[in-house]
């Protein structure tokens, strides 16, 4: 019989402060409290020459990292020195462990766990030609909305759903029940994609249908053009704002675009980044975005270049999330 648990929270201390970034002193999101529903992932990253199967590579480099976009989204939150909750799932016996990392890195977490899922797994593979990950989702992809304690929703300023983990498994159904349950309270709703084989398992037409309510949606090129079946990305852009009212798409070093119905998307430029590693850069600027606009919901070109920011540090990392 699988047992679902949770794990009383201690407050927060100046301990678990101590990766704040120096411009905390800003306090944009200040008085704001965010909510994070997605996955926590254990990862293999891989660094390698190799570039056809069956190549031997000694030389390779070879990390391991807590990945999972629901995760590395909270824990930049938490760098930014906001107020952030994040519930997630992984299996028995990782519990203390991943509740401690999120604890460390500023964020209140409420994991739960089924006795008979482990935690879920992504190898990330990282050569020349770009990168390849695969993962297996695990205790993430049956998260679902009956884990989120309505007491989080009723408080949060901002419910941010993401994690192809999470989204993947249970179809359009359990993504739209996702989604009624972020919005259950007065909290503004978000939501990244995360993956176009996401899309692809639950089926664009019924992706869409299932954000009704979103406020926002992060999807990057890929998954905008998976879910309209544009050629075209503006066009791609014009077909997703008549179902979400803020679309921003990340362009990698192009920075984002920003579309709203009836008007021509904003180029936002990126800035100006050293990148060692893109793993997680999005679900960064996702971070930087959401803090910015939760305190000025109008000026969305500024809250795309907080994303812009925060996402640049990001690239500087092995790894999705911010060291701590």
């Amino acid at each position: 019989m699988s047992t679902s648990h949770e794990h009383p929270v201690p407050p927060l201390t100046s301990a678990t402060r101590r990766a704040l970034p120096a411009d905390r002193g800003r306090r944009r999101g200040a008085g704001k409290r965010f909510l994070v529903i997605g996955d926590v992932l254990d990862g293999i990253l891989v660094h390698t020459t190799a570039d056809t199967m069956g190549v031997h590579d000694p030389a390779a480099t070879i990390r391991h990292r807590t990945v999972g976009a629901g995760g590395n989204t909270a824990t930049w939150l938490g760098w930014l020195g906001a107020e952030v909750d994040l519930v997630a799932r992984v299996g028995v016996d990782d519990v203390h462990r991943h509740e401690r990392g999120l604890e460390d890195a500023g964020v209140r977490p409420h994991i739960r766990y089924d006795a008979r899922s482990s935690t879920g797994t992504e190898v990330s593979v990282r050569n020349s030609g770009g990168r390849t990950a695969m993962s297996d989702p695990a205790a993430a992809g049956v998260l679902s909305a009956d884990d989120v304690p309505a007491d989080l929703v009723a408080r949060a300023d901002i419910v941010h759903l993401t994690g192809a983990g999470m989204l993947s498994g249970g179809g359009a159904g359990r993504l739209a029940e996702l989604v009624a349950c972020a919005r259950s309270g007065t909290a503004r709703v978000s939501l990244d994609p995360s993956s176009p084989a996401v899309v692809r398992a639950v089926g664009a037409p019924a992706f869409l249908d299932a954000l009704a309510g979103v406020d926002v949606l992060f999807p990057g090129r890929a998954e905008a053009l998976a879910l309209t079946g544009a050629a075209d990305l503006r066009e791609g852009i014009r077909r997703l704002t008549e179902h979400v009212p803020l679309v921003v798409v990340t362009v990698g070093a192009d920075g984002a675009l920003v579309g709203r119905p009836g008007r021509t998307p904003q180029r936002v430029a990126a800035t100006p980044a050293t990148v060692v590693d893109t793993l997680g850069a999005g679900d960064a600027f996702a971070a930087g975005f959401l803090r910015a606009w939760a305190t000025d919901p109008v000026r969305i070109g500024s809250a795309a270049r907080e994303g812009g920011r925060v996402a640049a540090r990001a690239l500087g990392f092995v790894g999705g999330r911010p060291p701590v």
